[in-house]
Order: structure tokens, then sequence, then C-alpha cells
């Protein structure tokens, strides 16, 4: 039988000969690797920017999405391992970086490679999503969903489109993610080895900022929280703030690493 979705694929943004560090970008929801594109100028040649293109978005908008995060998940590691066995990065090192429903499956993702690919990234950068003790992006979603679009604008903070075909576009990937989101069960996953940052709005109200420390439980290494002026969506007005402290964190990441492959 066929698989129930299509694939995962990535989308090189950068072809930098002279990076050390390759990062792959996981978009947030409704979201394609377009979204990375401003970061393109922002990040140094030292840096090599890879983005997870997911169906039902972008230029793969005519497929249909995928609808369960484990599969996403397994999906975007396998993606991930293929592109390192195909093109080693320089001196092993990587990062990835998720935000928000992109976050999430950035987790997910790193766990899946570590336990059945092998692999484990240096760095995990995680933006705007709680961590796994307290409420999730679903609680807010399930909360939110029954007051229709103007909700939904709201959360994904849009200007909500007047034509009905673009209306399709915009929205039909975010509720797809949103009945991935309903119907996942959290997973207890044993602590990472790699480093990790952790990126907020202070005033989000889908994550309470002062709950971003507690990821720290999530690895066996250093933690770094950095919190930023503005809501859930931060990130699109702070971006050259945002890259230039992820910039910082993977060169401290590069030039301390907290383990090694082969260290498993």
């Amino acid at each position: 039988m066929p698989p129930p979705f299509p694939t995962v694929a990535l989308t090189p943004l950068t072809d930098r000969q002279t990076a050390r560090i390759r990062l792959y970008c996981v978009p947030p929801s409704g979201a394609g690797s377009e979204f990375f594109l401003p970061w393109v100028t922002e990040f140094s040649a030292l840096i090599d920017l890879v983005a997870v293109q997911l169906p039902g978005r972008g230029s793969r908008i005519g497929e249909p999405s995928i609808t369960d995060i484990s599969w996403a998940a397994a999906g975007i590691a396998e993606a991930i391992a293929a592109d390192l066995s195909h093109r080693p990065p320089a001196d092993g090192f990587y990062a990835v970086f998720g935000h928000s429903f992109g976050a999430l499956l950035a987790f997910e993702a790193t766990h899946r490679l570590r336990a059945d690919l092998r692999t484990e990234p240096d760095l995990l950068a995680l933006s705007a999503v709680p961590p796994p003790n307290r409420a999730g992006l679903d609680d807010h979603i399930a909360r939110n969903l029954g007051s229709g679009i103007a909700a939904i604008t709201e959360i994904m903070g849009w200007e909500e489109p007047t034509d009905d075909a673009l209306t399709r576009t915009v929205y039909t990937p975010f509720l797809a993610d949103a009945v991935a989101l309903l119907q996942h069960t959290r997973q207890i996953w044993p602590p990472l080895r790699a480093q990790l940052s952790v990126f907020g709005g202070n005033d989000d109200p889908m994550v309470d900022p002062e709950s971003l420390h507690e990821w720290s439980a999530c690895t066996t290494a250093g933690t770094r929280v950095h919190r930023y002026p503005g809501g859930h969506h931060y990130l699109r007005t702070q971006i050259p703030e945002v890259v230039a402290q992820l910039t910082q964190d993977l060169l401290a990441a590069y030039r301390n690493p907290a383990w090694r492959p082969g260290s498993v």
C-alpha cells in the first residue's frame, strides 16, 4: 500500500563552502521553507542553512498535509540523516532549530535521530514552545478552534485573507497541523545530550515565558534561555536579534561540544 502521507523534503537555503556549522530549520504551523529566507543574509558564512519543507505548504501547496506528528518527526529525522550521510558537515557539527509547531517537530525529530538513526545534533534550538511538562500548544488550539477564522488568524499572527482561494491556501495547512496537535500523544523521552537554546516572547499567550527554563530537564548538557519583547510570533520582528543570539550559541557549542558522535 502507498504511504499515508508524502515524504518530508529539505530545501538548502545557502551553499557556503566555508561553513563550519549546518543548521536545519523547521518552520512554524502553516509555513514552508520560505519562512527562513530572511535569515540567509543575517547569518555569517560560517553557517549553512537548510530548511525543512513539509508537504501542503510553500512550494508543495498542492500535496496533502501530514496530520500525524510522529510521522512528520520521523520524516524530518530521516531527511536530516540522509543529508548528513550524503554531504557530511564540516567537523560533523550540525544543529536543529524550530519555531512554535516547528519547535515541537524539531524536538520530536531530534529524539528520533538519536533513538532510531544513532545521531544527535550538537545544539537543539527551540522557540515559542512550552516544555513537555507544561500545557502544550494543543491545549491552546482546543480552547480557541471553535471560535473560527478570527481566532485562527490571531493564533497565527496573520491578517485575515479576503479571497476564498487564498483562505484555503493559507488555512488548510494550519488546520492540518491543528489536527496533528489535537490527536498527538506526548511521549516521555530520555534526556538528550545536545545543548539546548530556548527562545520565547515575554508576552506570549500560548507559552508561559517563566516556564522556558524548565527545558533544562530535557538534556544532560547546558541550556540557555533567551526572551524578547513580543508575543507568540515575536520572531517575525526580532530576526536580527534572534539570529545574533543563535549564532553566539552555535559558536559556543561548536567550540565546547557537549558530546561527539560515537559516544552513544
